[in-house]
């Protein structure tokens, strides 16, 4: 062996410092990866009691087991056009995929504040790839 016990020990603690923080930095630029972008979500105001809450723009999608909402604001994160949904002077085939706090499900337009007769709801997103 060449040079001294406190020679070798000293470049080994050099060569060890060396490889962790080149180590470091691979685990810091791996770490500083763009997360995925959360959807855009819009929040809009439920305006009836009781609204039913469904896992699809459709009356073949039976409503959650209780969970309805009901005025208050919830996060809307897109709307697209399902079943027809008449309730007195109002009708409307958009419906809304929103969180009202626990699972996101979709309601009829008709029961969210600022939308027309056969209008979608301004301000809330009509690209489906929002709705996940």
């Amino acid at each position: 062996m060449t040079g001294s016990p406190s020679k070798r020990t000293t470049r080994l603690r050099r060569t060890a410092v060396a490889a962790a923080a080149a180590c470091g930095a691979a685990l810091s630029s791996v770490a500083a990866a763009p997360a995925p972008q959360a959807a855009a979500t819009t929040t809009v105001y439920v305006w009836a009691t009781d609204v039913n809450m469904r896992a699809c723009s459709s009356f073949s999608c039976p409503p959650y087991s209780g969970v309805k909402v009901g005025r208050m604001n919830v996060k809307a994160y897109c709307q697209n056009k399902g079943d027809t949904l008449r309730d007195g002077q109002y009708v409307n085939d958009y419906w809304v995929q929103v969180d009202a706090g626990g699972p996101r499900g979709w309601i009829s337009a008709v029961y969210v504040s600022g939308g027309v007769n056969w209008g979608p709801i301004p301000g809330v997103s009509e690209n489906f790839e929002n709705c996940f």
